[in-house]
């Protein structure tokens, strides 16, 4: 075929605009299923990922129903960030996820010239039947657009088949290797290994490459895809970090173990079926299903070697409660005693912002305020859960003290929640001397560690309050409350002094910093005070 001949220019423009109809119906159909089911998805995997092997389910069916392995892996690497899910849990879900992706390559090989038109069809007319049919109209035809593009793909490539030019062109793909490195360079780029891997299906069906180049192909497709979820991890917490090179070294150890032993795996292929584009899209199939079923009995020394390369100490930070379980029955006292010990639990995590926020001071990485704020959404997080076990444990029938308690307890979780936001508030006046590039010799931090410290102790003591509440504990609280007053208000004196004595002196983040710790002092003696009440209250 000439290459002046409008014949082949006009398959050209017919496989370009198929290739972006290919890439606009997956990116869609990926789209409109997250949104259908985001949140329902973060729900469903929280619960069921503790299990690797229903893991792996949640992962493989959530890939085949949007498409895109590099979604499903980067969300799971986002919920694995925000706690949602632990590094291990999240393992399952990866290698899942990577089985899911197979799906395009065996949409591929569907004989859709009568398929592809009824779907774009039903889903175009079901935009009209009501809002319950609405819903899944455009997924339904999106399904159909791709099965649509994947047709004239396939048919555009079969006058190509003969041309010298095109021939040559993959002729360079001769090599298994460097196919391999072209198509994960290639999903490297598109970001989607389902879109590389129906393209070489295609090609293989359409004779222009033969089996062991698209084997290679689909193999590289599989490291490209993972590359996503890698740069997507860098920024994130360890775990996080983790869970995206996990994924990048599952797909890596697997592709090039089964290029070393390609030949083999070619044999196996052409003993299980006939037709090459057959061959290609189960090889596809096979090596994503061997690769997760020997990683997931290889689960914990995968898991061992991926924190081996991947060091940190940070802790990892978990949405879940520690002492409160819905599901367990459990006699009333039990409950307030679980509730009790949740709320002291939160108080810790309370601690742990403050602590955090001060060592700002000495390092700016972005790292430490990603950890609190984290923190602070799961003081958010523990203080819906326990408002939620109180509210079910009122609906029990309750002793007049027990009733009373439960209203106290709702006041000091809400009031630990203040706190964590006063923590945040704490950790930006010292985000701030970086940002704004203060002078941090305006800034005593040696006293302000002192009251900070008193601080941390009057957590403490109020936390051993919250799970055992009594008159004399509580009244011991006081003294060191308006001790640290003491303190701040002596800070504030010399403070203005200096502003009357020095032009060049500010000392405003000081100042904002201790007003916060004054804040809190005040926060917590409203715990105190609402303790204490209820004791007195119980013991008239």
């Amino acid at each position: 075929m000439d290459l002046g001949d409008y014949s082949f220019f006009q398959i050209i423009l017919f496989l370009i605009s198929a290739l972006i109809l290919f890439l606009f119906a997956i990116e869609n159909l990926s789209n409109e299923i997250q949104e259908l089911a985001a949140e329902r998805f973060r729900s469903i995997i929280a619960k069921l990922v503790k299990n690797r092997f229903v893991g792996t389910l949640v992962g493989a069916f959530s890939t085949a129903a949007i498409q895109s392995s590099s979604a499903i892996t980067v969300l799971t690497v986002v919920l694995v960030n925000t706690g949602i899910i632990s590094f291990r849990n999240s393992l399952g879900v990866i290698f899942g996820s990577n089985i899911g992706t197979t799906i395009t390559a065996q949409l591929a090989l569907i004989q859709s010239d009568a398929i592809a038109p009824i779907l774009i069809i039903l889903g175009f007319v079901s935009r009209f039947l009501g809002k319950k049919i609405k819903i899944v109209s455009k997924p339904i035809f999106f399904l159909g657009l791709i099965l649509f593009a994947l047709n004239i793909l396939s048919s555009s490539i079969e006058p190509l088949r003969g041309d010298p030019n095109i021939m040559n062109f993959f002729s360079h793909l001769s090599n298994p290797f460097v196919a391999y490195l072209v198509a994960m360079l290639f999903t490297m780029l598109i970001h989607s290994s389902s879109i590389t891997s129906g393209i070489t299906v295609i090609l293989a069906q359409g004779g222009l490459i033969p089996v062991e180049v698209g084997i290679a192909m689909i193999l590289g497709a599989n490291i490209g895809s993972s590359i996503t979820a890698l740069l997507a991890s860098a920024r994130l917490s360890l775990y996080a970090r983790r869970a995206g090179f996990a994924n990048f070294l599952f797909n890596l150890l697997g592709s090039v173990f089964f290029m070393i032993f390609l030949n083999v795996f070619i044999r196996v292929m052409v003993f299980l079926v006939d037709d090459p584009a057959f061959q290609v899209a189960f090889a596809h199939l096979l090596f994503n299903l061997v690769n997760t079923v020997v990683f997931l009995i290889l689960l914990t020394p995968f898991e061992k070697l991926v924190k081996s390369l991947i060091k940190g100490d940070e802790e990892e930070i978990l949405f879940k409660t520690k002492h409160i379980d819905m599901t367990v029955e459990k006699k009333v006292a039990e409950r307030m005693e679980d509730i009790r010990n949740e709320l002291a639990y939160s108080v810790e995590n309370m601690i742990k912002i403050f602590q955090k926020s001060i060592s700002i001071f000495y390092n700016d990485s972005g790292v430490i305020p990603m950890e609190i704020q984290k923190l602070e959404t799961l003081n958010d997080y523990l203080d819906d859960e326990i408002s939620s076990s109180i509210l079910e444990l009122s609906k029990s029938i309750l002793s007049k003290d027990v009733a009373g308690q439960t209203v106290t307890l709702v006041k000091v979780s809400n009031t630990i929640e203040q706190l964590g936001d006063l923590g945040d508030d704490f950790s930006k006046v010292f985000s701030k001397i970086h940002s704004l590039g203060v002078n941090k010799e305006e800034v005593d931090i040696e006293k302000l560690t002192t009251i900070h410290n008193k601080l941390i102790e009057l957590f403490r003591s109020i936390e051993e309050m919250i799970k055992e509440p009594n008159e004399k504990g509580l009244l011991a609280v006081k003294p060191l409350e308006e001790e640290i007053y003491a303190l701040i208000r002596n800070e504030y004196d010399i403070h203005v002094h200096r502003l009357e004595i020095d032009a060049k002196y500010d000392g405003n983040i000081f100042v904002d910093a201790i007003s916060i710790i004054e804040l809190s002092v005040s926060k917590v003696r409203d715990i105190r005070k609402v303790l204490l009440k209820q004791v007195r209250q119980e013991t008239a």
